[in-house]
């Protein structure tokens, strides 16, 4: 493979890929649960099952979809047309699931299945494009310390994308009203899902158009004579026996579920545990997109200073102890009162740092990942940076599946009300609220950490592998 020199814009444009899967991610873990439970009626575990099934479904077309596009022979290589097939379908997809029909809203299994419906269609479109843009990251250079910056560029224009979004929403589609508290009203979320779709559309053709020139100089699958599903399985398998990948993986199941089931619950402990008013998250998102910008020359110089690994780990243990140490000190009666002025600035303060905690370590673990494809290869002799990636894609899906699952779970049994204010809900309530949150939340995040602590590849031992498969 002919190695890409990259330049300032090519990497923009590459890190601008990301900002659609984040505008979707935020919509599916801030936004989508609260949507149909809360202000359409749907129950909570029912909303969360629909979402499940679509995981299910992701299961099975995520490698398959990785896998082809590893092999696929053309004149826009083996990534761009699966991206440009993508862009239409997943924007239709997307507007639609936020606008049901009148139809399905007055039967609790009508608006099941269509939740079901738009959830699967936006997932496997999704993934035509999110698994072959990423996967190109191991293809536009080999480099141990580039490979972080790519990946720092695509997680901040994915947090990014997902605030800004979150901005928009929270200052203007969901804008408190004088009917209340906009987030619990229906009128909004029709727009937000428009405006969410549009600049998913923006994000996909230009990250698209921009990274097309570098199709020449990108791998060119070998011709295969005859594939059969048993050859499509056994490949597929083939990387899933790299005990780096396997670590990777496992850690990105239970940490996309550790992930996901905090930010379904987010809204509601903003809207009902601090009973935080919807400009006030709009000032959140503002902060968070600033931890965004700096997190980024952070992983870089941490991934330099150190092994990938150590720099990850140790993040994560910081990221542990940041975590859940608000909704304790409520409970220890430590903080000042909801309403109070002194309150806003602390929860700020701590959601900054958590954000910039969290994307330090999406970037070095991504970066990771990203190494493990030369580590495949040695075994191999196969570039599998599809199958790869789309397993990574789908370990982070757990972030608006099993995570949500969990999170309607647990609103269902402290039997949070529908239609609450935050004035009606009982502090019994709450506090069970944060009691059933914590020890979920800290299981899946200190299993992933001793997941990780098996991945094994370093500097040294990357810069091997790379030699060793620079002529496949």
């Amino acid at each position: 493979m002919a190695q890409y020199q990259l330049d300032r814009r090519t990497k923009f444009v590459y890190g601008i890929g990301a900002a659609p899967f984040g505008i979707k991610e935020n919509g599916f873990s801030y936004f989508l649960l609260i949507f149909y439970s809360q202000v359409l009626g749907l129950q909570p575990f029912l909303t969360s099952l629909a979402l499940t099934i679509a995981i299910a479904v992701d299961a099975i077309t995520d490698p398959l979809i990785g896998y082809w596009s590893d092999n696929l022979r053309s004149k826009w290589g083996r990534r761009h047309p699966f991206m440009y097939i993508s862009i239409i379908p997943i924007c239709l997809s997307y507007a639609v699931m936020w606008n049901p029909p009148s139809v399905v809203l007055d039967d609790q299994m009508s608006l099941f299945f269509y939740l079901v419906f738009c959830a699967v269609l936006i997932r496997i479109f999704l993934t035509f494009f999110e698994v072959p843009s990423t996967a190109l990251i191991s293809e536009l250079t080999s480099d141990y310390d580039t490979r972080t910056e790519l990946m720092g560029l695509r997680f901040m224009f994915g947090w990014l994308g997902g605030i800004g979004m979150a901005f928009l929403a929270y200052s203007t589609f969901l804008a408190a009203n004088e009917n209340g508290n906009g987030i619990l009203q229906a009128g909004g979320y029709v727009k937000y899902g428009l405006a969410a779709s549009a600049l998913m559309f923006v994000g996909m053709v230009v990250s698209s158009l921009g990274t097309h020139k570098a199709i020449p100089h990108l791998h060119v699958p070998p011709v295969q004579d005859k594939i059969t599903p048993s050859v499509v399985l056994g490949e597929i398998l083939d990387v899933f026996k790299n005990k780096n990948f396997q670590a990777l993986f496992l850690a990105s199941i239970f940490f996309g579920t550790a992930s996901g089931f905090t930010a379904s619950l987010s809204i509601y402990f903003s809207t009902f545990f601090w009973e935080l008013k919807p400009s006030q998250l709009a000032i959140f998102t503002v902060f968070q997109a600033v931890a965004a910008v700096c997190a980024v020359p952070i992983a870089r110089t941490l991934g330099k200073k150190f092994d990938k690994k150590r720099a990850a780990l140790g993040s994560f243990v910081v990221m542990l102890m940041v975590g859940p140490s608000m909704w304790l000190s409520r409970l220890g009666g430590i903080l000042p009162e909801n309403g109070s002025d002194a309150l806003f600035p602390i929860l700020l303060t701590h959601n900054f740092l958590q954000v910039l905690i969290i994307i330090v370590f999406y970037i070095l673990f991504g970066s990771m990942m990203a190494d493990v494809v030369e580590d495949s290869a040695v075994d191999t002799a196969r570039r599998n940076e599809g199958v790869i990636f789309a397993a990574r894609a789908f370990a982070g899906k757990m972030v608006a599946g099993m995570g949500i699952m969990l999170a309607g779970l647990v609103l269902t049994l402290i039997k949070l009300p529908s239609n609450a204010q935050p004035s009606e809900v009982a502090d019994e309530t709450l506090i069970n609220l944060v009691l059933y949150a914590v020890p979920i939340e800290a299981f899946f995040y200190i299993a992933a950490f001793f997941m990780m602590r098996r991945y094994q590849i370093t500097r040294r031992q990357h810069g091997e592998n790379v030699e060793k498969v620079s002529s496949i």
